[in-house]
């Protein structure tokens, strides 16, 4: 194994769980060379809130020791901010001098991203000439609470590692995507991260607006699901889930009490409105609704129903994105789900 400049660490600090790739590219050519996930809860209560500094900094360290590398050595590691107090908005703005459009990104970002008033963390892609007017060009704003990206920081900077690269998740998670895969000629690409805590809907094109939202439906949903249907606590419901998927071979509780009593509900309903919800607003703001395919990445692809229920409600094509099928691997599986690694492999993998 060559640990030289080439090597390329991506490191995705989930709320549920933490992956790593290591990557070397030769020409075009990426050979994965070390790969590994560790999951932050495993024998008590999922937390809502997150996992604290305490819990990562020593699974990332693991992690690093697993691949053989050493933490302080490497300077060409990228990693992510992701949650609900990260956004990005595509907007169109007259090009300008680099110090001049950073300025005007910012004030750019007040208005168009909401966040919770907390100092911001904002920076910017440009993606090319606007189709409608092209004396302006397609600005991607992205923007960040200073806290928020100031802990990915701060958890690194114990185990003496600076990030050359910090991203949000949804474009982590594209780029590993459009690495490997072209976007039709006509129409749009969902990609659905399906996380613990929640899911981000991301929709781009080759000529239409880029979006990406989060939704409040996610893996721990599924899993709250099994527990209350079947009367289990946390471990149980989530080892049935991985096992069995979302109609695990548990025994059924008695419930306590009769009478008459409302359906609600499932969490795959609610995950399916969502999405719903988001895809209308997309064709509201943008005359788009041309869904080509629906690309799932996350924990959740590692569910069939999911896809199942998905290919059911919206009548498209869906397919469970496994990032290391067209590049040379070198190590085992690394523990989960391929898809789970999707926005590690893009990070290691884009150009700094």
């Amino acid at each position: 194994m060559l640990f030289g400049s080439k090597l390329r660490v991506g490191l995705d600090i989930g709320s549920h769980s933490i992956k790593m790739v290591a990557i070397e590219k030769s020409g075009q050519r990426f050979k994965v060379v070390g790969r590994g996930m560790r999951e932050i809860w495993t024998n008590t209560t999922y937390e809502l809130d997150g996992p604290k500094r305490s819990q990562l900094v020593p699974l990332i360290l693991d992690l690093f020791k697993e691949l053989k590398l050493t933490p302080k050595k490497q300077k060409n590691l990228r990693t992510l901010v992701s949650g609900a107090q990260v956004a990005a908005k595509e907007i169109v703005a007259i090009p300008l001098e680099e110090k001049e459009m950073r300025s005007a990104m910012l004030l750019e970002a007040r208005k168009h991203i909401p966040l919770d008033g907390s100092d911001t963390q904002v920076d910017y892609q440009i993606m090319g000439e606007d189709v409608n007017e092209p004396d302006k060009v397609r600005v991607l704003v992205v923007a960040t609470t200073k806290k928020l990206f100031g802990n990915v920081i701060d958890a690194l900077h114990e185990l003496e590692v600076a990030p050359l690269v910090v991203d949000i998740e949804p474009l982590a998670n594209m780029n590993a995507y459009l690495q490997f895969n072209e976007l039709p000629d006509e129409g749009v690409n969902v990609m659905l991260n399906v996380g613990a805590r929640r899911t981000g809907v991301t929709v781009v094109g080759r000529k239409d607006q880029f979006f990406t939202r989060e939704i409040p439906v996610g893996g721990w949903h599924f899993t709250e699901q099994i527990m209350k249907d079947f009367g289990v606590k946390y471990d149980v419901a989530e080892e049935a889930k991985k096992r069995d998927g979302l109609k695990p071979d548990l025994p059924r509780q008695q419930q306590e009490g009769g009478g008459l009593r409302f359906a609600s509900k499932t969490a795959l309903d609610r995950f399916g409105d969502e999405i719903n919800r988001t895809l209308r607003y997309y064709v509201k703001e943008t005359g788009q609704s041309m869904f080509q395919k629906f690309v799932v990445v996350g924990g959740g692809a590692a569910l069939g129903e999911v896809e199942e229920y998905l290919q059911k409600k919206f009548n498209v094509a869906v397919e469970a994105f496994d990032p290391f099928s067209r590049m040379d691997v070198s190590t085992g599986n690394g523990g989960g789900h391929p898809a789970q690694y999707s926005a590690a492999v893009g990070l290691a993998i884009r150009e700094a």
